[in-house]
């Protein structure tokens, strides 16, 4: 019997079935590319270089943005009005603004009394003084009976008081901003406990400044003076008391800037008047010595400009007040009055800006030159001993 199929008799045979054809290529092979055939790069990727070519790295792109994070502002350790760090010009100015606003009774309330109790008296002396010199209405000029003499003295009669309590404002302001950086605020009896015995060292410290410069201010205008006197108004008198002038203000100004830290120095540091004016004249030397010079007179400058908005109108407003109601006869003791009521009022107000700026500087230069944030540092955030007297602590 036959193994193939089953045909009839007589029939023709079916055709056989063509081969399977074999599976190109097999499974796993990987057929050979013909030759010079470069496969393309997948999508995305760049061609590879040619052989024995030196690649460079990619030119870096844009980074992209870090992640939101705390500011260098918010890193800084700030215990109280400043951070622990050499400070800027807005960093003080920004600084004694705080103090002032969140300490009121101790900076402009304390201002405000001490101008009080030192221009109250002085006022009402100067304007006692000023009465004995009447004015007279004669050919339509207004002339003084006694030459103007004791009105010119009683008018300026409330500046001595002005500067009795700014001497006292700035020892106070001395220690209200010490007690601020350390992120303490203080009150009025504890700021007057803190300063009162080191009132008459900085009383001291000014008197002998303003002694001083007047006998150096002496000594530069006598051969000038004496010239123009026994000469007359000649070209080399004249010239010679210019170049005389010229060098008063540079000499004051150098004097001014290296004795700015008299005050706070002996408020914080407890020094004598003496010690107190060595410490100020090396923590001025040097290069700093033009950037204190620059911040002081551009205080002044701001100060200068407040207190003649403030005064400006007061006098002038005054003085229309009394020649419209007709009391020119008393126009020195009005204008003594005046002058009283206008230095107060300016006093208060801005008398605690310029003495917490010096203030603030003295701390800023002992922590450039002397690591003082370190010592500030420590006294915050483990209990150390603090630069300076708590008079709080020491009751």
């Amino acid at each position: 019997m036959s193994d193939g199929p089953w045909v009839a008799p007589g029939s023709t045979p079916p055709p056989e079935p063509p081969p399977a054809p074999a599976p190109y290529p097999p499974p796993g092979y990987a057929a050979a590319p013909p030759p010079g055939y470069a496969p393309a790069p997948p999508p995305g990727y760049a061609p590879a270089p040619p052989p024995g070519y030196a690649t460079q790295p990619p030119f870096p792109g844009p980074r992209a943005a870090p992640s939101a994070g705390p500011t260098w502002a918010e890193l800084e350790f700030r215990p109280g009005i400043i951070p622990l760090r050499p400070l800027g010009l807005g960093d003080m100015y920004g600084a004694v603004t705080k103090a002032i606003r969140g300490n009121v009774a101790a900076t402009m309330g304390l201002a405000l009394l001490t101008s009080v109790v030192c221009l109250v008296p002085t006022t009402a002396l100067g304007a006692w003084i000023a009465s004995q010199d009447t004015l007279a209405l004669t050919d339509d000029e207004l002339t003084g009976e006694a030459g103007g003499v004791y009105g010119m003295l009683g008018t300026y009669l409330p500046a001595v008081g002005s500067l009795v309590s700014s001497i006292a404002l700035t020892g106070f302001l001395a220690y209200v901003i010490g007690q601020a950086v350390l992120g303490r605020k203080v009150g009025i009896g504890e700021t007057w406990d803190g300063t009162k015995r080191r009132l008459p060292a900085v009383g001291a410290a000014v008197l002998l400044t303003l002694v001083g410069a007047v006998v150096l201010l002496g000594l530069l205008l006598a051969v000038p003076v004496l010239l123009l006197v026994e000469g007359g108004f000649s070209a080399g008198p004249v010239l010679l008391l210019v170049l005389a002038l010229l060098a008063s203000v540079l000499l004051y100004l150098w004097l001014w800037t290296r004795l700015a830290f008299v005050t706070a120095v002996i408020v914080l540091e407890g020094r004598g008047v003496l010690s107190a004016f060595a410490r100020s004249w090396r923590l001025t030397s040097g290069a700093p010595f033009w950037r204190i010079l620059g911040i002081r007179v551009l205080t002044a400058m701001v100060v200068g400009f407040a207190a003649q908005v403030i005064t400006v109108p007061i006098t002038i407003g005054g003085i229309v007040a009394v020649l419209a109601l007709g009391g020119e006869e008393q126009l020195f003791m009005w204008q003594a009055i005046l002058t009283g009521i206008a230095t107060l009022v300016s006093g208060a107000i801005t008398t605690p800006f310029s003495a917490g700026v010096d203030a603030l500087m003295t701390i800023d230069q002992r922590i450039r030159r002397e690591g003082l944030d370190v010592q500030l540092i420590h006294a915050a955030q483990q209990g150390g001993p603090a630069p300076w007297p708590n008079a709080a602590g020491a009751r």
